[in-house]
Parts: structure tokens; sequence; C-alpha cells
């Protein structure tokens, strides 16, 4: 078979050479140009040429250059340095989120959205940000994110771990050197005490309500956080002293090289010990002055006092809420032995305190600062402090309790305080308890304002209600109960003891004087309205408005057992007119009983003449020791005894002794039998001193001043003679008032005296013009001019008018007068007796007629 090698070879090819081929298993035949139909011909390139299609569509294969920065040799195409140049590019605008990265990724090129890019550098680990810059919200400067973080730092970034488990002590005193305010998470942190920070300054940051620092143990110090830091910030700490822990020391404990601390949104709980477990304690640094702040705190769960202010000068406790504590909720008060340090220019102001022994507690009356206490205003421990706008309730035995001077309690909402002591207690030097509600919604107290042994000041404005004594104002000096509501008292709206008292005889160590209780509403349905025991001095109670209800009557308004009071302007239940006849008794003398509280009644019906004029509680006391009486009160005296005489029996008292002295003696028991009202009692009292003396009163004498005007509806005689309490008057005589007039009665030295009396039993005015000289009880009417003076009768007419005069012998002579003038000579005689002048002006003109 002849095969295609065996063949000669052709000269040359064409495109209509034919070429045997099988198409569908049929031999046939085909052309060069067919074979060669849709195959490209060879192309011939010239050096560092490549070939390719540059054209937007299908084409024939061209040659294309090769560009800057590549190379193609020995078939191999090469990029030189640098192939990319960013700034050759054209100009962009900022990224966007949908723009495209370029990356390559797992081996291939791919494009991630720009937003998707920056997402994830956040997943990265160990990227720095430090160097980013941002500027904050309302701000214009950028800086770092460096910084940004260097304003603070979180104690987390020191090691801290914030499981309420490991001590984070360490980490949190390594991010204290640091010199940067710290940050804490909403975590527990333990810390063991002593912690002690004393840097330049000092920046606790939490989250409020959510951020605990908890003691851990108490290894070292006094203290679980001893704060020395010139300057400490704290907010939104919860500081946990961990009552598991009762070590006797302080939890949070301001020393006096911190003179600049404020604390906001924190709380205080869990300290125990029980003389320094107390939750915040701010040490005494006075006289340095400070800046402390404690605001819009927490204070419970503490055995002592929630928050504690010892002597500075200078802390504002505001917005702060302390309860459940075991003794005090928000206490300022310091006792120095030396009398040096004390409590100045504070202020507690629209706080809440409840569930402790004392709401808000400010200084204290102990003026020795020594135990025993000596109770008194020397030496106060609280200067110029305002307690305004707090809300006080179910505190045991005080809502508020303050002792000090210049101090001003005003604007407090106190309620259902003081089970065992009083809604406010206010031992008070120069100060002013002013326009605060006091009231008790379920149960009552002792005291509604209990200020015994108060000086110079006001209890003003208050609103009082449910307390069994609504004020006790005993045993102080120059102060002023005024413009108070009282109402609901179940003993005494008002209560006055001359010498004031703890409750266990521990007397304040001064008696009661110049006491005004003025201008007080004052509403009771039972007990009574005032009450001075026991002889305070100078008592003023004037205008004071006086409301029962019920069966009480007007008896019930004021009980005054001294001779030292004067009472004006008082009224009860807004009557205008008080009609009080005299306590019937047949025909005889009469005993008129008026209300202690009136100036002024009205008598319509009269059996016979009045001989006594005595108060309610003059009458009710008859027969029975009133008060006693300090005339001297002696030297050097530790214990006195008292002992009442006279005619009576039963009666019996005690004495106080401030100093040596007797400075007063209350009655424990009344007595009886010891006789008239008004009487003095002998006293003697013995003991270790000497020179003191007093007198005992039955009932109480009249006190000096005392007024009481008698309106007589009818005509009333006021006996002179035989009178008691003695009544006396001008005419020396029984004194007789006509129907419809008035008679003023002024007490002096112990008697009544008819000051302003109406003399129609005298002169009569009929009504016709004409005069009526008349006499009363048989007397004379006597015409007695003095010294040279004469009785001379005139008229329009006649101005110079007659005389008629008196003498003995001639008065030829002797006695000048005008013609019609007469002359008696008390010589009498015949033909001598009663002469008339005739003739002349002068002396002669005389005629004998009788």
């Amino acid at each position: 078979m002849m095969t295609i090698d065996a063949l000669p070879p052709a000269i040359s090819a064409a495109d209509t050479d034919e070429y045997p081929t099988s198409q569908n298993g049929i031999t046939r035949k085909v052309t060069r140009a067919q074979i060669l139909a849709g195959v490209q011909p060879a192309f011939a390139l010239g050096a560092n040429a490549l070939l390719g299609n540059p054209g937007p569509g299908v084409g024939g294969a061209q040659a294309i250059g090769i560009g800057a920065n590549l190379s193609l040799a020995n078939g191999v195409l090469s990029a030189a340095a640098a192939p990319y140049s960013v700034p050759a590019l054209g100009a962009g605008i900022a990224p966007q989120p949908g723009d495209l990265v370029p990356l390559g990724q797992n081996g291939g090129n791919v494009a991630v959205p720009y937003a998707q890019f920056m997402q994830n550098i956040a997943t990265l680990p160990n990227i720095s940000a430090s160097g980013m810059v941002a500027v904050a919200n309302g701000a214009t400067a950028s800086r770092t994110l460096g910084e940004f973080l260097e304003d603070s730092v979180s104690v987390e970034s020191f090691g801290a771990k914030g499981d309420g488990v490991t001590d984070d002590t360490a980490a949190i005193n390594a991010a204290l050197a640091s010199g940067r305010p710290l940050r804490f998470g909403p975590k527990t942190y333990l810390l063991t005490g002593q912690w002690t920070p004393n840097t330049a300054s000092a920046v606790l940051l939490g989250a409020p309500g959510q951020t605990i620092l908890r003691r851990g143990a108490q290894s070292t110090g006094d203290a679980w956080i001893s704060i020395s830091s010139a300057a400490f910030y704290a907010a939104g700490i919860i500081f946990d002293a961990n009552a598991t822990i009762t070590t006797d020391s302080w939890a949070v404990l301001v020393t006096p090289a911190c003179t600049k601390a404020v604390f906001e949104t924190c709380v205080f709980t869990g300290a125990g010990g029980p003389t320094m477990g107390s939750g915040l304690v701010i040490q005494a640094s006075d006289p340095e002055s400070v800046q402390y702040e404690i605001r819009d705190c927490e204070a419970y769960g503490n055995a002592i006092h929630g928050i504690w202010v010892q002597a500075v000068m200078g802390v504002a406790i505001t917005g702060t809420r302390a309860h459940d504590n075991g003794s005090y909720g928000i206490v300022i008060d310091y006792t120095d032995p030396n009398f040096l340090q004390k409590l100045h220019l504070c202020l507690v102001a629209n706080c809440r305190a409840w569930n402790n022994q004392r709401g808000i507690s400010i200084g204290n009356f102990n003026q020795s600062n020594t135990t025993p206490p000596v109770w008194g205003n020397a030496n106060p421990d609280a200067l110029a402090i305002l307690v305004a706008n707090n809300i006080c309730h179910d505190n045991s035995d005080y809502g508020i309790a303050v002792a000090g001077q210049a101090l001003a309690v005003t604007g407090n909402m106190l309620v259902d305080n003081g089970a065992n002591g009083a809604g406010l207690l206010a031992n008070t030097a120069y100060s002013l308890i002013g326009n605060n509600t006091i009231v008790w919604l379920s149960g009552t107290a002792p005291y509604g304002i209990d200020s015994g042994g108060a000086i110079h000041g006001d209890i003003v404005g208050n609103f009082i209600s449910g307390a069994a004594i609504g004020i006790n104002p005993g045993g102080s000096e120059n102060m002023r109960v005024s413009r108070n509501r009282i109402q609901g008292s179940t003993l005494w709206a008002i209560q006055v003891n001359n010498v004031e008292t703890d409750g266990h005889g521990n007397n304040f160590g001064i008696s009661c004087t110049n006491l005004t209780i003025s201008d007080n509403w004052i509403g009771f349905s039972q007990g009574g309205g005032i009450v001075l025991r026991d002889g305070p001095e100078n008592v003023v109670i004037r205008n004071n408005r006086f409301m029962g209800t019920g069966a009480a009557t007007i008896a019930q308004c004021l009980t005054a057992a001294t001779d030292s009071v004067l009472i004006s302007g008082n009224s009860w239940n807004d009557t205008a007119l008080l009609t009080i006849n005299p306590l019937a008794s047949g025909s005889g003398p009469q005993t008129l009983v008026f209300p202690d509280i009136a100036d002024e009644v009205m008598i319509t019906t009269v059996t016979g003449p009045i001989a006594s004029m005595v108060s309610s509680s003059q009458y009710a006391m008859a027969g029975a020791i009133g008060f006693v009486r300090v005339i001297e009160g002696g030297a050097n005296y530790t214990e006195a005894t008292v002992a009442i005489g006279g005619p009576g029996s039963g009666a019996s008292a005690i004495a106080f002794i401030r100093n040596g002295a007797i400075i007063g003696i209350a009655l424990t028991n009344a007595g009886s039998g010891y006789g008239a009202i008004g009487a003095s009692i002998p006293v003697t009292i013995s003991g270790d001193g000497t020179g003191a003396a007093a007198t005992a009163y039955v009932s109480a004498p009249l006190p000096t001043g005392r007024r009481l005007r008698t309106r007589c509806n009818e005509a009333v005689v006021f006996t002179r003679v035989g009178s008691a309490p003695f009544q006396e008057n001008w005419t020396l005589f029984d004194l007789t008032v006509p129907a419809n007039s008035d008679v003023e009665w002024t007490v002096t030295y112990g008697a009544w005296r008819a000051g302003i009396v109406p003399l129609g039993g005298y002169f009569a005015f009929p009504g016709d013009g004409s005069v009526t000289f008349g006499s009363v009880n048989g007397g004379d009417v006597r015409l007695h001019p003095n010294g040279a003076g004469v009785l001379r009768i005139t008229s329009d007419a006649a101005p110079e008018g007659v005389i008629s005069t008196i003498g003995t012998g001639s008065p030829e002579g002797v006695i000048a007068a005008p013609p019609g003038s007469d002359y008696r000579n008390l010589a009498g005689g015949v033909g001598s007796t009663f002469w008339v002048k005739q003739t002349g002006t002068a002396a002669t003109g005389w005629v004998a007629v009788a």
C-alpha cells in the first residue's frame, strides 16, 4: 500500500489543494482553505511586545506594548521597583461604607466593603488605637484616644477582678498610684483595710447603685478606709463595710489631712463595732477651714451612726437618706473636753431620715463635756448651723435634736417621731426654731418641741399636732413662743416648769424667766392649754387663741402657779364677751372666780357684795401649796432637803442645785389646809451648804401688774374691809359700781386696786344739764379747798363770783372778798358767827349778821 511518505513532495501548496477527510463514515475531499478557515494566521511580533486583543469585542490578536515599570526578557514579564504609585492616582473622596478594599484571602484576590473592613479591625488582638484622635461631643479640640484614656483609668487595667471573691486591694493601690481618677465597673471589689488614699487627690468613679467596694478583711489600722488625700471625690460607690466584720474600727474615715472631700450618690452601710461603727465619719479638724460635701448619698444598716461629722468648719449634707442605723441617721457633733474644737457653718438640708434613734442630731447639751454630763448652754459645741427642709419620720427618740448656739431649724417635716422623746429637741441659745411641721399620724410622743433649758431664742410659726405636750420651754431664759399652732395635745399645749430636768433628776442649770407666750393658736378637747409650774418669773401670756371642743372649758386654758405673769388679750373660742358671775352664796359676801386667761369679764347677776376675786387656778389650788419661791440660793450645797411649815400638812418638795446654789424648788405634793389664797408659808432648807432661803405660797398670790376689767350690768359692790385678796380703792370704803359701768382692777403688792373707777355713786347727771354730787353708804359730801384756796361761786354773767370761807375769829381786815361773799367763824359766839361782805373788794366791809 502506498504511504504518504512514499509520495513525491509537492512543489507548493495552495488554498485550492484538496485533502481526503472522513465525514460521518464517508470519505470526502476538503480544500486547504476549508481546513484553515477560523484559524488565525501566524503573527510577526517585534521585541518587547505581547499578543492580545485590546478591543472591546472579539477580533484578531494584536500586539500589545509593555508600559512603564515592566520588562520582557527571556520570555519573562517582570515589574520594576515601585510599579504602583499612589501619588499618581487621581484624587478621591472619603471612603464610603460600600467602597471595596482589595485583600488577598486564601490565596486569592477579594474585595471587602469598607464598612465591613473597619468593623473587623476591632476583633484583632493587640491593635493599639492610642494614637487615634477624636473630638469630644461639644468640644472643639481633638485629642488622641490615649489622652482621653488618661482622664481616668479602670482598675481592671491594673488587675482588679471585681468578682466579689478576689482581693483587689493591690490592683486598686496600683491604679491609685497612677495619679488618675479610678473607674469601677458595676461589680463588687474586695478591699482589705486599712486602705489609705494619700495621694494629692483621689477620685473614685462608679456606677451608682451597682459598684460596691466591700471590706474583705480588716488586717491593720483603726479604719477600713482612711482618706488622707488632700482632695477626695467619690461618686456612685457603695461603701460596704461588711457587717460580718465586728472589729471596732471606723468604716470610711475622712481625716484632717483631707481638706476637700465630696461624696456624691454614694452609699455607706455595714459598719460594725460598738463605738466606731458609723458608715461615714469626718474627723475633727477645727479650726482649719475645710470644704466637705455629701450630696444625694445614703447611709443605712450601720451599728452606730449613718453619717457622723465631728468638729469641722464647713460641711454641707444635702439630699441624703439615712435610715435603719443603730443610733443616729445624720449627726454633727463633737465633745472636746478642752472646749476648743467646735462645729461651725454647717448645713443639713433636703435630707430624709427614718428608723434611727435620732433622725438628725446637731451638737450636744453637755456643757462640761464630761461623763456624767452637766447639762447647760455654756460651752456650746455647735455654732451657726442650718437644718432646713428635711423629712424625718419614725425615729424612736427624736426626729431632729439640736443643741448649740446660732442654730436655725426651719421648714422641716417631722412625722411619727419620738415615741421615747420628742418630734424636735431644741436645747439652744440665740437660735430660731421656726415653721416646722411636727405631726403624728399614728401613735404619739411626750413632746412636740422640747426646748427645756433654751435661752435667747424664738420658737415661732410651727405646726404641732398630736403630742402629749405640744411645746416645752421650761427652765428657759428670754425665750419667745409665738405664732405656733398647737392642737390635739393630750396633756398640755405648752408646759413651763420653772427648772427643767432630763427626766432623771439632772437639772439644766437655770430657772425660767422672761418668757413670752403670744399669738399662738391652741386647740384641745382634753388636757389643757398652758401650765406654769413652780413659779417661773416674768412670763407674758398675750393674744393667744384658745379653741376648745367637746367637754373642754375655759378653765383648762391656763393654770398659773406663779406670782409673776402678765396676762392680756387672750380669747376662748373667739368669744367677744365672757360672762362670769360670782359664785352664789346667799346674800353675803361673794367670790368671783374668773378664768386665768381673762383680762375682762362681764357681771350680769349678783346676790351680794363681792369680797374676793381669784382666778380659776387659784381657786382650784385653795388651801394647797402652789409653788415655792427661792429667795436666796446659798452656797456650797451638794444636797439639800426642803421642809414646808405652816398650818397644813402633806406638802413636799425637792431642791435643784447648780454650782452649789439652790436654783429652784419643785413641788412633789401640794398638801392641803395651808390657809388663805396667796398666804406665805415658811420653808426650811437643810443640807451641806449654807444661806439658802425660800417661801412657799398657798395656791398663788395675785401677780403684780395683773389687770382685770369688770363690766357690770347691774350695780355691784366690791367690799374693801374683809376682802381677800384685798380690794383697795381711792375712797377707802366699799366701792359701789353703778349698773352699765366698768371698773379696771390692777394688782399691786398682792392686792387689787381699782384704777379706772366709775363715779356714778358720787356724781349724777340727770340729763337736763344739771349735775348732782352725792355720797354712798351714809357718807358726807365734802368741799375741801386746799391751802389758801376758797370755795368760789361764779356764773357766766359774773365770772369773778363770790367766795364762801371759814376760819376762826373776825374776817374784818383779814379776808379780801367781793361783796356778797360769806364767812363762818368757827369760834362761834352770838352776833359774831356768820359774816357777810357788804362793800368793797378789800379786806374791809364785813358785817356780822348772826
